[in-house]
């Protein structure tokens, strides 16, 4: 909550050293015990400023990574792999980082952070707009982070941080801002908060990993490229009338090369037992009053945009929709494509306990009838992650801002026949049926499930961690057992 002081003190200006009215704002919650977050820090060392090498040192691949702002975000708990570029290792670059350090953006994206996560035999810098922090008792690691990543700590540093700039900088604000102060009842909680910061963290990587693994296996399986391609002839582009350059690149050629050597041979999507249709329309005509929510709520349908769809294979923000009258869902065996913007984005429903619902820019690819096994939507589903991870989207989807691959122009789209053995490899790498506990942190466990447990664990997690965070800035935290079976 933003609060505008009736007056300002001389000294306070003094102290600030600007005359900018947003430098005197106050954000304030119920909750009147707290503490800066310095206080939670080293004393001789609360955090370490990352390094700026410059762009000569980069390289396309080595030991090691270069962690800078792009890798954090406000959307995940890991940092992101696809975001690190590598820094040339003969200019004696020191590691900086941990397994499970918590980073803080204090440059551009400013007060994003995130639980970094190491992949082995590399060693890792932080560039100088992210910092990493070090906490004076491990039990202040999750607790803070939890507030880091909550709107309170947010707004009070955007109110701190002079405004103008193309980029903005907070400088060493960010220790200045306030969280509540770790008392009894707040304690008992923090293990359950590590627990579920940490699953959420891990998932999203154990996802990644397990997407990568499909992918791996399809291409193995079915790419085949074309070594011998060259240009098309005027004849081939008339027969097409594609004038797209990116319908002739090399990308789309492997593509259709591999279809027509595939030794099982190939198949429509009609014939593999799949139609398609657009998303619902959302509009009070249809749906009656409605309420969309950004928390948790029994019984609400939880909205997908297809944009939202996480490369890693995860939904990356929730949205809760009730309404008074009845609500179409996605059932079992449904996949949710994005047809339009980030084309290629994909995610299979393989139950209908969350209800997902979508918009109508979300194009939906149904089985015709429940003769039709999960193992077919879900090696389906991942055929197309792999077009989208190989390119081929980028090339045959057409018109601006990131194009558009729709209805009509999935006529004579084919569909390779992976035998038995693959498509049940791909469908345990996506849906095990692993049970998992929010409130346990074990990689054991979470190596079980499949990227859509998975993606329903990390929900749950971030969920609990939510209503904690929620209760704590109103002075009310709640026990261990309440906030499990809230979200049960």
């Amino acid at each position: 909550m933003l609060l505008c002081p009736d007056e300002v003190n001389i000294s306070d200006i003094n102290s600030v050293q600007s005359l900018s009215p947003r430098n005197f704002s106050t954000i304030d919650i119920p909750n009147k015990s707290k503490k800066k977050l310095l206080s939670f820090l080293d004393d001789k060392a609360p955090c370490h400023f990352g390094e700026e090498p410059g762009s000569f040192a980069y390289v396309s691949n080595s030991s090691i990574a270069f962690v800078r702002n792009s890798c954090i975000d406000q959307l995940n708990y890991s940092n992101q792999l696809s975001k690190e570029i590598y820094l040339n290792p003969k200019y004696g670059y020191e590691n900086m980082l941990c397994d499970e350090d918590v980073l803080l953006c204090k440059d551009a994206n400013i007060g994003d952070s995130c639980i970094f996560l190491c992949e082995k035999e590399k060693e890792y810098v932080i560039s100088s707009g992210v910092v990493k922090l070090n906490f004076k008792n491990n039990i202040f690691k999750y607790y803070c982070l939890a507030f880091l990543q909550d709107e309170y700590f947010l707004h009070q540093l955007d109110a701190l941080t002079p405004r103008g700039a193309t980029i903005r900088h907070a400088g060493s604000k960010f220790l200045e801002c306030f969280i509540p102060e770790l008392n009894t009842e707040e304690r008992k909680l923090v293990p359950l908060l590590e627990a579920c910061l940490k699953n959420s963290a891990y998932a999203e990587r154990i996802s990644l990993t397990k997407l990568n693994a499909a992918n791996t296996a399809i291409k193995n399986d079915f790419l085949e490229e074309d070594e011998e391609y060259e240009l098309p002839s005027f004849s081939a582009v008339n027969k097409s009338l594609r004038l797209d350059g990116g319908y002739y690149s090399t990308v789309v050629n492997n593509i259709n090369h591999s279809l027509n050597k595939y030794s099982n041979g190939t198949i429509t999507l009609n014939d593999f037992g799949f139609i398609l249709k657009r998303g619902p329309n959302l509009a009070k005509r249809d749906l009656g009053r409605s309420i969309k929510s950004n928390d948790y709520k029994k019984n609400y349908h939880l909205l997908v945009y297809p944009s939202d769809i996480s490369d890693n294979g995860y939904i990356l923000k929730e949205v809760y929709l009730g309404a008074r009258n009845s609500v179409w869902y996605m059932k079992s065996g449904d996949i949710l494509f994005s047809a339009e913007g980030t084309v290629g984005k994909v995610f299979v429903i393989c139950d209908e306990k969350m209800k997902f619902i979508t918009n109508f820019h979300g194009l939906i690819i149904s089985p015709k009838n429940k003769k039709i096994s999960l193992e077919n939507s879900i090696i389906l589903g991942q055929y197309l992650h792999f077009l989208r991870s190989y390119g081929y989207f980028d090339k045959v989807s057409v018109g601006g801002q990131g194009g558009s691959f729709a209805v009509n122009y999935w006529e004579g789209f084919r569909i390779p026949k992976f035998d038995a053995k693959l498509k049940k490899k791909v469908a345990m790498l996506y849906h095990s049926g692993a049970k998992l506990n929010p409130g346990t942190f074990c990689l054991t466990e979470l190596d079980k499930a499949g990227v859509f447990e998975l993606n329903h664990f990390r929900i749950k997690c971030q969920e609990v961690v939510k209503m904690i965070v929620k209760d704590i800035k109103n002075g009310i935290p709640n026990n261990r057992d309440y906030y499990l079976s809230s979200i049960a």
